[in-house]
Protein backbone atom coordinates (compact mmCIF):
# COMPACT_ATOMS: atom_id res chain seq x y z
CA UNK A 1 0.00 0.00 0.00
CA UNK A 2 1.37 3.44 -0.98
CA UNK A 3 2.18 6.01 1.67
CA UNK A 4 0.56 9.47 1.70
CA UNK A 5 3.87 10.97 0.56
CA UNK A 6 4.13 8.57 -2.39
CA UNK A 7 0.58 9.41 -3.42
CA UNK A 8 1.38 13.12 -3.21
CA UNK A 9 4.45 12.64 -5.41
CA UNK A 10 2.30 10.93 -8.04
CA UNK A 11 -0.23 13.77 -7.88
CA UNK A 12 2.51 16.37 -8.25
CA UNK A 13 4.01 14.57 -11.24
CA UNK A 14 0.66 14.58 -13.03
CA UNK A 15 0.74 18.42 -12.95
CA UNK A 16 3.74 18.47 -15.32
CA UNK A 17 4.42 16.43 -18.49
CA UNK A 18 7.13 13.86 -17.96
CA UNK A 19 7.81 13.57 -21.70
CA UNK A 20 10.21 16.21 -23.05
CA UNK A 21 8.47 16.47 -26.43
CA UNK A 22 5.18 17.39 -24.73
CA UNK A 23 6.83 19.98 -22.51
CA UNK A 24 8.48 21.57 -25.53
CA UNK A 25 5.23 21.50 -27.50
CA UNK A 26 3.37 23.36 -24.75
CA UNK A 27 6.24 25.83 -24.37
CA UNK A 28 6.12 26.64 -28.11
CA UNK A 29 2.35 27.22 -27.96
CA UNK A 30 2.69 29.47 -24.91
CA UNK A 31 5.53 31.43 -26.52
CA UNK A 32 3.47 32.12 -29.66
CA UNK A 33 0.39 33.00 -27.59
CA UNK A 34 2.20 35.52 -25.35
CA UNK A 35 3.78 37.18 -28.39
CA UNK A 36 0.43 37.37 -30.18
CA UNK A 37 -1.38 38.80 -27.14
CA UNK A 38 1.45 41.30 -26.43
CA UNK A 39 1.20 40.66 -22.70
CA UNK A 40 2.98 43.21 -20.48
CA UNK A 41 4.64 42.23 -17.18
CA UNK A 42 4.06 41.95 -14.35
CA UNK A 43 0.93 39.77 -14.51
CA UNK A 44 -1.09 38.97 -11.42
CA UNK A 45 -2.35 35.44 -10.88
CA UNK A 46 -5.82 36.71 -11.76
CA UNK A 47 -4.49 37.89 -15.13
CA UNK A 48 -2.58 34.71 -15.88
CA UNK A 49 -5.34 32.18 -15.19
CA UNK A 50 -7.59 33.06 -18.18
CA UNK A 51 -4.54 33.09 -20.47
CA UNK A 52 -3.55 29.66 -19.19
CA UNK A 53 -7.10 28.40 -19.74
CA UNK A 54 -6.93 29.66 -23.32
CA UNK A 55 -3.64 27.83 -23.89
CA UNK A 56 -5.15 24.64 -22.43
CA UNK A 57 -7.95 24.99 -24.98
CA UNK A 58 -5.61 25.77 -27.89
CA UNK A 59 -3.18 22.95 -27.08
CA UNK A 60 -5.68 20.28 -26.13
CA UNK A 61 -3.70 19.73 -22.92
CA UNK A 62 -5.25 18.13 -19.86
CA UNK A 63 -6.87 20.57 -17.42
CA UNK A 64 -4.54 19.22 -14.73
CA UNK A 65 -1.63 20.88 -16.57
CA UNK A 66 -3.05 24.38 -16.08
CA UNK A 67 -0.70 25.26 -13.18
CA UNK A 68 2.29 24.21 -15.27
CA UNK A 69 1.03 26.36 -18.15
CA UNK A 70 0.57 29.31 -15.76
CA UNK A 71 4.28 29.00 -14.93
CA UNK A 72 5.13 28.99 -18.64
CA UNK A 73 2.99 32.08 -19.28
CA UNK A 74 4.73 33.91 -16.43
CA UNK A 75 8.13 32.94 -17.81
CA UNK A 76 7.35 34.12 -21.32
CA UNK A 77 5.89 37.42 -20.14
CA UNK A 78 9.19 38.19 -18.36
CA UNK A 79 11.40 36.68 -21.09
CA UNK A 80 12.30 39.90 -22.95
CA UNK A 81 12.87 41.77 -19.68
CA UNK A 82 15.09 38.98 -18.36
CA UNK A 83 17.08 38.93 -21.61
CA UNK A 84 17.96 42.61 -21.18
CA UNK A 85 19.20 42.20 -17.58
CA UNK A 86 22.98 41.62 -17.36
CA UNK A 87 24.02 38.16 -16.13
CA UNK A 88 25.77 39.66 -13.10
CA UNK A 89 22.44 41.21 -11.99
CA UNK A 90 20.69 37.81 -11.92
CA UNK A 91 20.52 35.03 -9.35
CA UNK A 92 20.15 31.31 -10.03
CA UNK A 93 18.33 29.45 -7.27
CA UNK A 94 18.75 25.67 -7.31
CA UNK A 95 17.03 23.18 -4.99
CA UNK A 96 19.05 20.92 -2.70
CA UNK A 97 16.82 18.02 -3.74
CA UNK A 98 18.64 17.77 -7.12
CA UNK A 99 21.63 16.23 -5.34
CA UNK A 100 22.29 12.51 -5.04
CA UNK A 101 21.52 12.16 -1.35
CA UNK A 102 23.39 8.90 -0.73
CA UNK A 103 26.58 10.11 -2.44
CA UNK A 104 26.54 13.88 -1.80
CA UNK A 105 29.67 15.20 -0.07
CA UNK A 106 28.45 18.81 0.20
CA UNK A 107 28.12 20.72 3.44
CA UNK A 108 25.07 22.80 4.34
CA UNK A 109 25.18 26.10 6.21
CA UNK A 110 22.64 28.88 6.87
CA UNK A 111 22.87 30.04 3.24
CA UNK A 112 22.30 26.64 1.67
CA UNK A 113 24.33 23.80 0.18
CA UNK A 114 28.06 24.25 -0.49
CA UNK A 115 28.56 22.09 -3.57
CA UNK A 116 31.86 20.16 -3.93
CA UNK A 117 31.28 19.82 -7.71
CA UNK A 118 31.88 16.08 -7.50
CA UNK A 119 29.88 15.39 -10.67
CA UNK A 120 27.46 12.93 -9.08
CA UNK A 121 24.50 15.26 -9.79
CA UNK A 122 23.87 18.22 -12.15
CA UNK A 123 24.14 20.88 -9.42
CA UNK A 124 27.89 21.40 -9.65
CA UNK A 125 27.92 21.73 -13.43
CA UNK A 126 24.98 24.15 -13.47
CA UNK A 127 26.57 26.21 -10.72
CA UNK A 128 29.88 26.42 -12.57
CA UNK A 129 28.21 27.37 -15.87
CA UNK A 130 26.10 30.07 -14.19
CA UNK A 131 28.99 31.53 -12.22
CA UNK A 132 31.16 31.64 -15.36
CA UNK A 133 28.46 33.83 -16.91
CA UNK A 134 28.42 36.09 -13.85
CA UNK A 135 25.40 34.80 -11.91
CA UNK A 136 25.03 34.69 -8.16
CA UNK A 137 24.14 31.04 -7.41
CA UNK A 138 22.37 29.73 -4.33
CA UNK A 139 21.49 26.12 -3.60
CA UNK A 140 18.79 26.43 -0.97
CA UNK A 141 15.11 25.98 -0.26
CA UNK A 142 12.91 29.03 0.23
CA UNK A 143 13.50 32.61 -0.77
CA UNK A 144 14.77 34.31 2.41
CA UNK A 145 18.33 34.82 1.16
CA UNK A 146 17.04 35.80 -2.29
CA UNK A 147 14.78 38.41 -0.72
CA UNK A 148 17.73 39.89 1.18
CA UNK A 149 19.82 40.06 -2.00
CA UNK A 150 16.98 41.77 -3.88
CA UNK A 151 16.45 44.24 -1.05
CA UNK A 152 20.18 45.00 -0.98
CA UNK A 153 20.04 45.97 -4.66
CA UNK A 154 22.70 43.42 -5.63
CA UNK A 155 20.47 41.47 -8.02
CA UNK A 156 17.48 42.38 -10.17
CA UNK A 157 16.07 39.06 -11.38
CA UNK A 158 15.70 35.41 -10.39
CA UNK A 159 15.89 32.12 -12.30
CA UNK A 160 14.51 29.50 -9.98
CA UNK A 161 14.42 25.71 -10.24
CA UNK A 162 11.89 24.11 -7.94
CA UNK A 163 8.87 21.83 -7.55
CA UNK A 164 5.45 23.16 -8.51
CA UNK A 165 4.37 23.43 -4.87
CA UNK A 166 7.30 25.67 -3.95
CA UNK A 167 6.82 27.76 -7.09
CA UNK A 168 3.19 28.33 -6.17
CA UNK A 169 4.20 29.44 -2.65
CA UNK A 170 6.90 31.73 -4.01
CA UNK A 171 4.76 33.46 -6.65
CA UNK A 172 2.96 35.92 -4.30
CA UNK A 173 6.29 37.14 -2.91
CA UNK A 174 7.79 37.59 -6.37
CA UNK A 175 4.64 39.23 -7.70
CA UNK A 176 4.34 41.60 -4.75
CA UNK A 177 7.60 43.32 -5.64
CA UNK A 178 7.27 42.75 -9.41
CA UNK A 179 10.54 40.83 -9.57
CA UNK A 180 11.47 39.58 -13.08
CA UNK A 181 11.69 35.81 -12.86
CA UNK A 182 11.82 32.58 -14.82
CA UNK A 183 10.75 29.38 -13.06
CA UNK A 184 11.87 25.93 -14.20
CA UNK A 185 9.65 23.24 -12.63
CA UNK A 186 11.11 19.90 -11.64
CA UNK A 187 9.60 17.14 -13.79
CA UNK A 188 10.39 14.51 -11.16
CA UNK A 189 9.36 15.60 -7.69
CA UNK A 190 9.63 13.93 -4.29
CA UNK A 191 12.07 16.11 -2.29
CA UNK A 192 15.03 13.74 -2.96
CA UNK A 193 16.92 12.83 -6.14
CA UNK A 194 14.64 15.02 -8.25
CA UNK A 195 15.15 15.87 -11.93
CA UNK A 196 14.84 18.96 -14.13
CA UNK A 197 15.05 19.62 -17.85
CA UNK A 198 18.67 20.79 -18.04
CA UNK A 199 18.18 22.24 -21.53
CA UNK A 200 15.47 24.53 -20.17
CA UNK A 201 17.73 25.69 -17.34
CA UNK A 202 20.61 26.39 -19.72
CA UNK A 203 18.31 28.21 -22.15
CA UNK A 204 17.16 30.49 -19.32
CA UNK A 205 20.73 31.04 -18.09
CA UNK A 206 22.00 32.14 -21.49
CA UNK A 207 19.00 34.29 -22.33
CA UNK A 208 20.49 37.57 -23.57
CA UNK A 209 19.51 40.47 -25.82
CA UNK A 210 20.70 43.93 -26.75
CA UNK A 211 17.58 45.40 -25.17
CA UNK A 212 17.92 48.23 -22.70
CA UNK A 213 17.71 47.44 -18.99
CA UNK A 214 17.32 50.61 -16.96
CA UNK A 215 17.41 48.78 -13.65
CA UNK A 216 14.80 48.40 -10.93
CA UNK A 217 13.55 51.63 -9.48
CA UNK A 218 15.37 52.20 -6.19
CA UNK A 219 12.70 53.70 -3.96
CA UNK A 220 15.07 54.54 -1.13
CA UNK A 221 17.51 56.34 -3.43
CA UNK A 222 14.75 58.28 -5.16
CA UNK A 223 13.12 59.11 -1.82
CA UNK A 224 16.46 60.52 -0.68
CA UNK A 225 16.70 62.59 -3.88
CA UNK A 226 13.15 63.89 -3.41
CA UNK A 227 13.87 64.72 0.23
CA UNK A 228 16.82 66.85 -0.89
CA UNK A 229 14.43 69.08 -2.85
CA UNK A 230 12.98 70.27 0.46
CA UNK A 231 16.10 71.43 2.26
CA UNK A 232 16.29 75.18 2.83
CA UNK A 233 18.51 76.03 -0.15
CA UNK A 234 16.63 73.81 -2.62
CA UNK A 235 13.21 75.14 -1.62
CA UNK A 236 14.39 78.68 -2.23
CA UNK A 237 15.57 77.67 -5.71
CA UNK A 238 11.97 76.71 -6.55
CA UNK A 239 10.07 79.35 -4.58
CA UNK A 240 10.62 83.08 -4.63
CA UNK A 241 10.58 84.38 -1.06
CA UNK A 242 11.05 87.87 0.26
CA UNK A 243 11.76 86.50 3.72
CA UNK A 244 8.61 87.66 5.50
CA UNK A 245 7.71 85.94 8.81
CA UNK A 246 4.77 84.18 7.15
CA UNK A 247 6.97 82.80 4.33
CA UNK A 248 9.58 81.61 6.81
CA UNK A 249 6.97 79.65 8.76
CA UNK A 250 5.47 78.20 5.57
CA UNK A 251 8.80 77.11 4.11
CA UNK A 252 9.94 75.67 7.44
CA UNK A 253 6.71 73.63 7.60
CA UNK A 254 7.18 72.51 4.00
CA UNK A 255 10.65 71.30 4.92
CA UNK A 256 9.34 69.13 7.77
CA UNK A 257 10.23 65.54 6.97
CA UNK A 258 7.31 63.18 6.45
CA UNK A 259 6.87 60.13 4.28
CA UNK A 260 7.00 62.28 1.11
CA UNK A 261 4.79 59.69 -0.60
CA UNK A 262 3.08 62.21 -2.85
CA UNK A 263 6.08 63.94 -4.45
CA UNK A 264 7.78 60.53 -4.61
CA UNK A 265 4.82 59.14 -6.57
CA UNK A 266 5.01 62.06 -9.01
CA UNK A 267 8.73 61.53 -9.55
CA UNK A 268 8.36 57.75 -9.94
CA UNK A 269 5.61 58.01 -12.56
CA UNK A 270 7.67 60.53 -14.51
CA UNK A 271 10.73 58.26 -14.46
CA UNK A 272 8.75 55.17 -15.42
CA UNK A 273 7.27 56.98 -18.41
CA UNK A 274 10.72 58.22 -19.46
CA UNK A 275 12.41 54.80 -19.71
CA UNK A 276 13.65 55.14 -16.12
CA UNK A 277 15.92 58.09 -16.93
CA UNK A 278 17.38 59.04 -13.50
CA UNK A 279 17.42 62.74 -14.32
CA UNK A 280 14.34 64.61 -13.08
CA UNK A 281 14.14 67.97 -14.91
CA UNK A 282 13.25 71.22 -13.16
CA UNK A 283 9.64 71.41 -14.44
CA UNK A 284 8.92 67.99 -12.92
CA UNK A 285 10.61 68.90 -9.66
CA UNK A 286 8.38 71.96 -9.43
CA UNK A 287 5.28 69.82 -9.96
CA UNK A 288 6.42 67.41 -7.25
CA UNK A 289 7.11 70.25 -4.81
CA UNK A 290 3.67 71.67 -5.63
CA UNK A 291 2.12 68.32 -4.67
CA UNK A 292 3.86 68.50 -1.29
CA UNK A 293 2.72 72.12 -0.83
CA UNK A 294 -0.89 70.98 -1.24
CA UNK A 295 -0.34 68.10 1.18
CA UNK A 296 1.34 70.21 3.85
CA UNK A 297 -1.42 72.84 3.55
CA UNK A 298 -4.07 70.17 4.06
CA UNK A 299 -2.26 68.96 7.19
CA UNK A 300 -2.26 72.47 8.68
CA UNK A 301 -5.99 72.82 8.10
CA UNK A 302 -6.70 69.23 9.21
CA UNK A 303 -4.89 69.73 12.49
CA UNK A 304 -6.95 72.84 13.24
CA UNK A 305 -10.25 71.18 12.30
CA UNK A 306 -9.43 68.02 14.25
CA UNK A 307 -7.98 69.92 17.23
CA UNK A 308 -4.75 67.91 17.09
CA UNK A 309 -1.81 68.82 19.28
CA UNK A 310 1.15 67.07 17.64
CA UNK A 311 2.51 66.43 14.16
CA UNK A 312 5.96 65.12 13.17
CA UNK A 313 6.88 64.73 16.85
CA UNK A 314 6.36 68.44 17.49
CA UNK A 315 3.47 70.76 18.28
CA UNK A 316 1.10 71.40 15.40
CA UNK A 317 1.39 74.74 13.67
CA UNK A 318 -1.71 76.23 15.28
CA UNK A 319 -0.46 75.22 18.73
CA UNK A 320 2.83 76.98 18.04
CA UNK A 321 1.53 80.17 16.41
CA UNK A 322 -2.22 80.26 16.95
CA UNK A 323 -5.09 79.45 14.61
CA UNK A 324 -5.12 82.71 12.57
CA UNK A 325 -1.44 82.42 11.61
CA UNK A 326 -1.73 78.69 10.90
CA UNK A 327 -4.74 79.23 8.63
CA UNK A 328 -2.88 81.93 6.74
CA UNK A 329 0.22 79.73 6.33
CA UNK A 330 -1.92 76.89 4.97
CA UNK A 331 -3.51 79.25 2.45
CA UNK A 332 -0.08 80.56 1.45
CA UNK A 333 1.15 77.02 0.76
CA UNK A 334 -1.83 76.45 -1.51
CA UNK A 335 -0.99 79.61 -3.41
CA UNK A 336 2.65 78.58 -3.69
CA UNK A 337 1.60 75.17 -5.05
CA UNK A 338 -0.57 76.63 -7.79
CA UNK A 339 2.16 79.14 -8.61
CA UNK A 340 4.72 76.35 -9.03
CA UNK A 341 2.46 74.59 -11.52
CA UNK A 342 1.83 77.81 -13.45
CA UNK A 343 5.58 78.57 -13.61
CA UNK A 344 6.77 74.98 -14.08
CA UNK A 345 7.77 75.40 -17.71
CA UNK A 346 5.33 72.84 -19.12
CA UNK A 347 3.59 73.53 -22.40
CA UNK A 348 0.55 75.78 -22.15
CA UNK A 349 -1.81 72.86 -22.66
CA UNK A 350 -0.12 70.67 -20.05
CA UNK A 351 0.07 73.55 -17.57
CA UNK A 352 -3.67 74.11 -17.93
CA UNK A 353 -4.32 70.38 -17.52
CA UNK A 354 -2.13 70.21 -14.41
CA UNK A 355 -3.96 73.18 -12.86
CA UNK A 356 -7.31 71.53 -13.62
CA UNK A 357 -6.20 68.28 -11.96
CA UNK A 358 -4.89 70.08 -8.89
CA UNK A 359 -8.01 72.23 -8.47
CA UNK A 360 -10.29 69.19 -8.89
CA UNK A 361 -8.29 67.37 -6.21
CA UNK A 362 -8.53 70.39 -3.91
CA UNK A 363 -12.27 70.52 -4.50
CA UNK A 364 -12.75 66.84 -3.68
CA UNK A 365 -10.60 66.99 -0.55
CA UNK A 366 -12.63 69.91 0.82
CA UNK A 367 -15.90 68.08 0.17
CA UNK A 368 -14.60 64.97 1.95
CA UNK A 369 -13.34 67.00 4.89
CA UNK A 370 -16.66 68.84 4.95
CA UNK A 371 -18.59 65.56 5.21
CA UNK A 372 -16.32 64.48 8.06
CA UNK A 373 -16.76 67.77 9.92
CA UNK A 374 -20.54 67.64 9.46
CA UNK A 375 -20.60 64.16 10.96
CA UNK A 376 -18.47 65.24 13.92
CA UNK A 377 -21.12 67.78 14.89
CA UNK A 378 -23.70 64.97 15.34
CA UNK A 379 -21.65 61.77 15.77
CA UNK A 380 -24.44 59.51 14.63
CA UNK A 381 -24.09 55.95 13.38
CA UNK A 382 -22.12 55.79 10.14
CA UNK A 383 -22.61 53.27 7.38
CA UNK A 384 -19.62 51.70 5.67
CA UNK A 385 -20.71 53.33 2.42
CA UNK A 386 -20.62 56.78 4.07
CA UNK A 387 -17.12 56.25 5.44
CA UNK A 388 -15.78 54.94 2.13
CA UNK A 389 -17.33 57.94 0.37
CA UNK A 390 -15.52 60.28 2.76
CA UNK A 391 -12.26 58.44 2.03
CA UNK A 392 -12.95 58.63 -1.70
CA UNK A 393 -13.37 62.39 -1.50
CA UNK A 394 -10.76 63.19 1.13
CA UNK A 395 -7.86 60.75 0.63
CA UNK A 396 -8.08 59.60 -2.99
CA UNK A 397 -7.56 63.08 -4.57
CA UNK A 398 -4.12 63.50 -2.99
CA UNK A 399 -2.86 60.26 -4.56
CA UNK A 400 -4.56 61.00 -7.87
CA UNK A 401 -3.07 64.50 -8.13
CA UNK A 402 0.42 63.16 -7.38
CA UNK A 403 0.20 60.41 -9.99
CA UNK A 404 -1.53 62.59 -12.59
CA UNK A 405 1.02 65.41 -12.32
CA UNK A 406 3.83 62.90 -12.84
CA UNK A 407 2.03 61.61 -15.95
CA UNK A 408 1.29 65.11 -17.27
CA UNK A 409 4.92 66.09 -16.72
CA UNK A 410 5.92 63.09 -18.85
CA UNK A 411 3.38 63.96 -21.56
CA UNK A 412 1.25 60.83 -21.01
CA UNK A 413 -2.00 60.37 -22.89
CA UNK A 414 -5.51 59.72 -21.62
CA UNK A 415 -5.07 55.91 -21.83
CA UNK A 416 -2.47 56.00 -19.05
CA UNK A 417 -4.11 58.79 -17.08
CA UNK A 418 -7.46 56.97 -17.00
CA UNK A 419 -5.75 53.93 -15.49
CA UNK A 420 -4.02 56.13 -12.90
CA UNK A 421 -7.34 57.66 -11.88
CA UNK A 422 -8.93 54.24 -11.34
CA UNK A 423 -5.82 53.01 -9.55
CA UNK A 424 -5.82 56.06 -7.25
CA UNK A 425 -9.29 55.29 -5.96
CA UNK A 426 -8.41 51.80 -4.76
CA UNK A 427 -5.01 52.92 -3.49
CA UNK A 428 -6.40 55.90 -1.56
CA UNK A 429 -9.28 54.02 0.06
CA UNK A 430 -7.00 51.08 0.88
CA UNK A 431 -4.47 53.46 2.42
CA UNK A 432 -7.10 54.92 4.74
CA UNK A 433 -8.48 51.49 5.71
CA UNK A 434 -4.96 50.35 6.59
CA UNK A 435 -4.50 53.50 8.65
CA UNK A 436 -7.74 52.78 10.53
CA UNK A 437 -6.62 49.23 11.31
CA UNK A 438 -3.31 50.46 12.69
CA UNK A 439 -5.15 53.16 14.67
CA UNK A 440 -7.34 50.53 16.29
CA UNK A 441 -4.27 48.59 17.37
CA UNK A 442 -2.84 51.77 18.91
CA UNK A 443 -6.11 52.75 20.55
CA UNK A 444 -5.56 54.77 23.69
CA UNK A 445 -2.52 56.57 22.24
CA UNK A 446 -4.34 59.27 20.28
CA UNK A 447 -5.70 57.15 17.46
CA UNK A 448 -8.71 57.99 15.28
CA UNK A 449 -10.79 55.42 17.18
CA UNK A 450 -10.74 57.55 20.30
CA UNK A 451 -10.22 60.91 18.55
CA UNK A 452 -13.77 60.91 17.21
CA UNK A 453 -13.03 60.77 13.48
CA UNK A 454 -14.94 58.57 11.02
CA UNK A 455 -13.41 55.12 10.92
CA UNK A 456 -14.05 51.97 8.90
CA UNK A 457 -14.02 49.98 12.12
CA UNK A 458 -16.62 52.26 13.71
CA UNK A 459 -18.84 51.88 10.64
CA UNK A 460 -18.46 48.09 10.74
CA UNK A 461 -19.51 48.10 14.41
CA UNK A 462 -22.58 50.20 13.58
CA UNK A 463 -23.55 47.84 10.76
CA UNK A 464 -22.93 44.61 12.69
CA UNK A 465 -24.36 45.31 16.15
CA UNK A 466 -27.81 45.37 17.68
CA UNK A 467 -29.42 48.73 18.33
CA UNK A 468 -28.61 48.72 22.06
CA UNK A 469 -24.92 47.98 21.49
CA UNK A 470 -24.78 50.47 18.63
CA UNK A 471 -26.19 53.14 20.96
CA UNK A 472 -23.57 52.19 23.53
CA UNK A 473 -20.77 52.70 21.01
CA UNK A 474 -22.15 56.08 19.93
CA UNK A 475 -22.39 57.15 23.57
CA UNK A 476 -18.79 56.13 24.15
CA UNK A 477 -17.84 58.25 21.13
CA UNK A 478 -19.67 61.21 22.66
CA UNK A 479 -17.62 60.94 25.83
CA UNK A 480 -14.58 62.24 23.96
CA UNK A 481 -12.51 60.55 26.63
CA UNK A 482 -9.22 58.74 26.70
CA UNK A 483 -9.75 57.13 30.08
CA UNK A 484 -8.63 53.52 30.20
CA UNK A 485 -12.07 52.15 30.98
CA UNK A 486 -13.59 53.86 27.91
CA UNK A 487 -10.82 52.58 25.63
CA UNK A 488 -11.18 49.07 27.07
CA UNK A 489 -14.94 49.08 26.53
CA UNK A 490 -14.57 50.20 22.90
CA UNK A 491 -11.92 47.54 22.35
CA UNK A 492 -14.15 44.86 23.91
CA UNK A 493 -17.05 45.70 21.60
CA UNK A 494 -14.90 45.95 18.48
CA UNK A 495 -13.10 42.69 19.24
CA UNK A 496 -16.34 40.84 19.98
CA UNK A 497 -17.75 41.79 16.59
CA UNK A 498 -14.50 40.84 14.77
CA UNK A 499 -14.42 44.20 13.03
CA UNK A 500 -10.63 44.22 12.71
CA UNK A 501 -10.74 40.97 10.71
CA UNK A 502 -13.50 42.41 8.52
CA UNK A 503 -11.47 45.59 7.95
CA UNK A 504 -8.45 43.50 6.93
CA UNK A 505 -10.63 41.64 4.41
CA UNK A 506 -11.78 45.00 3.05
CA UNK A 507 -8.15 46.11 2.77
CA UNK A 508 -7.37 42.95 0.78
CA UNK A 509 -10.28 43.75 -1.53
CA UNK A 510 -9.00 47.24 -2.34
CA UNK A 511 -5.44 45.98 -2.71
CA UNK A 512 -6.66 43.45 -5.27
CA UNK A 513 -8.73 46.12 -7.00
CA UNK A 514 -5.65 48.35 -7.26
CA UNK A 515 -3.67 45.51 -8.85
CA UNK A 516 -6.54 44.63 -11.19
CA UNK A 517 -6.82 48.24 -12.37
CA UNK A 518 -3.29 48.02 -13.83
CA UNK A 519 -4.22 45.34 -16.37
CA UNK A 520 -4.69 47.76 -19.31
CA UNK A 521 -1.22 49.34 -18.95
CA UNK A 522 1.14 48.67 -21.86
CA UNK A 523 4.19 50.32 -20.26
CA UNK A 524 6.10 47.63 -18.35
CA UNK A 525 8.12 50.13 -16.29
CA UNK A 526 5.01 51.94 -15.09
CA UNK A 527 3.07 48.75 -14.44
CA UNK A 528 5.98 47.30 -12.46
CA UNK A 529 6.40 50.47 -10.40
CA UNK A 530 2.69 50.73 -9.54
CA UNK A 531 2.57 47.05 -8.60
CA UNK A 532 5.43 47.62 -6.18
CA UNK A 533 3.70 50.72 -4.81
CA UNK A 534 0.65 48.63 -3.91
CA UNK A 535 2.87 46.37 -1.81
CA UNK A 536 4.62 49.29 -0.15
CA UNK A 537 1.57 51.41 0.67
CA UNK A 538 -1.01 48.65 1.22
CA UNK A 539 1.33 46.08 2.73
CA UNK A 540 0.16 43.45 5.18
CA UNK A 541 -0.98 44.70 8.56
Amino acid sequence: MKTAKEKQVETDQKSLPGIREERNRLLAIVRDYVKEQKLVPPLSMEEMVPHADKVVELSGAEVGLRDFIIVLVGNEVWRDTMAAIPFERRILLLPKCLRSVGECQAEIDEFGLLCKECGRCPIGKLQAEAEDLGYVVLIAEGATVVTKLLESGKVDAVIGVSCMETLERSFPHMAADAIPGIAIPLFMDGCVNTKVDLDWVRDALRLRSNGKWAGRLDFDKLRSDVESWFNSSSILSFINSSGTPTEKIALSWLGKTGKRWRPLLSACVFRALNDMDPIIPEPMKKLAVAVECFHKASLVHDDIEDNDDFRYGDMTLHRQYGIPIALNVGDLLLGIGYGLIADSGLTEGNTLEALKVASAGHHGLCLGQGDELSWMRKREALSLEQVLNIFSLKTVPAFNVALQLGAIGAGAGSDIRDVLETFSKSLGIGYQIRDDILDFRQMGDGSDVNSLRPSVLFALVCENSANAEKENVINLWHLQAREEHVVNEIRRIFTGLHVEEKAVQLLHHYRNEAIRSLNPLRNAYLKTFLRRIVSRILGDV
